[in-house]
Parts: C-alpha cells; structure tokens; sequence
C-alpha cells in the first residue's frame, strides 16, 4: 500500500469512526460525505432523482472509489458492526422506485452501497426502531406557487397560489403526481385532524412541506385530509 492510498485509508476510517460514534451506525453515504468526496447537497438531488446515480457525483475516480468501499468493509468487520441492508427510495411520484448509486447498476455493488453497519451496543429494540426509520419511504413534498406555472405532464395551468410536486426539477399537477385524492387542510380545524386520524387508516399522516418555489423559503407546515374525511364532519 503506497502513501497515497495509506492516507486515503486513513480519512475513510476516520469519516466512519465519527459517523459511528454520532450515529451509532455508518453507511458509504456518511463516509464518502465525512471525507468531503461527496457533498450533501448532491445527495439530496439524488434523492430527488436529479441525478442517475450517486457516483457520478463522488470525487474520485471509481478505483478510488473502490479502495475506499474496500477499506471500510474491511473495519466495519473487524469493529464487529451488524450489517443491514437499507432501502433507498427516490422522492418521486407513482409507484416506489429504488435508487441507484453505482454507474455500471451492478446487483452487487448496489447492495454495497446500500449496508448499513450498526453498533452492537445497540438492543435488539432500538435495532429494530432504526432499522424501520432508515427504511422509512421519503417525505413527499408539495410546493405552493408564487406565480403561474404549468404541469410538465399534461400541460395544465397551475395558477399563482396552487399546489404543485416537483420530480426531477418539472412541475406536476397534483393529479398527475397520483395525489389527487388529497385536499388541502388548513391548520386550526381540530375535528376534523382528530377524525381523520381515528378514521382513516389510509389517510396521509406526513407532513407535506409549503414552500416558496422561488424563493426557496419555507413558509409554514401544512397537512393534507382525504375529501372523504372533510365530508365526514
């Protein structure tokens, strides 16, 4: 091992030792973000399904990339960690849709990518409770428009103040986003959250985020109701 690849080793261990130590688990993702090789905002945009998959994002070239895969295997297992595949989903409407990381789509490194190592002090309880947080499907967003738009999809005419979801950066409609069935529910109406919630066991429960699409500033946190909830009350 030349001095090059001894430092590279030396970064990768400690980026997963600090993951480790906050987390009490690490995955590639901490790591690579931990040696400053990837940047959290480009994995957020690969959540979001801005970008095919995440190596393209990684500095480095793919050998690189790989001695560091290698090397932290290697100390998750001799650290005793528990592996634990993860799945990764993309923020994007109709059926769930599996994220990719490598270039080549190997079934393989795909799963690599996708272990998890977990601390063994952890109860088999709290385990448990993080292993269904990480599996969790990603909060979908809605955005609130601040002036006309249109649907990338069907071409429909969104108006200043309308909702819209956003996949890949393009507009869609609520309708085309397969959220149509939701309507808008203001805060302060108590009775009918408490009723939907008891009620209606298919209800989206998530909190959809209203932001600013231009500005980018949030501007407050709303829920959704189905319409038959609302005709219930």
């Amino acid at each position: 091992m030349h001095d090059n690849q001894k430092r590279l080793k030396k970064r990768a261990l400690q980026a997963a030792e600090e993951a480790l130590y906050k987390k009490q688990y690490v995955s590639p993702i901490d790591v690579f973000v931990g040696m400053k090789l990837l940047q959290p905002v480009h994995v957020e945009d690969w959540r979001k399904g801005r970008i095919p998959c995440l190596e393209r994002v990684i500095q480095g070239s793919l050998s690189k990339i790989t001695f560091c895969m290698k090397c932290f295997r290697a100390w998750a297992k001799e650290k005793e960690l528990k592996p634990s595949i993860t799945a990764y989903l993309a923020r994007t409407s109709g059926p769930k849709r599996e994220l990719r990381f490598s270039a080549s789509g190997n079934p393989n490194i795909e799963q690599s990518y996708r272990t998890h190592y977990v601390s063994p002090v952890l109860s088999e309880k709290k385990q448990k409770k993080l292993q269904e947080k990480l599996d969790k499907p990603p909060e979908q967003v809605v955005f609130r428009t601040v002036r006309n738009s249109q649907c990338s999809r069907c071409e429909k005419e969104l108006h200043k103040g309308s909702f819209l979801f956003m996949e890949a950066d393009q507009p869609l409609c609520l309708c085309c986003a397969n959220l149509n069935e939701l309507e808008y529910l203001p805060r302060g109406n108590a009775k009918l959250r408490a009723r939907a919630e008891i009620s209606c066991t298919f209800l989206v429960t998530q909190r959809f985020r209203c932001e600013a699409q231009i500005r980018r500033q949030l501007i407050s946190f709303q829920e959704f109701a189905t319409k038959q909830m609302k005709m219930m009350c």
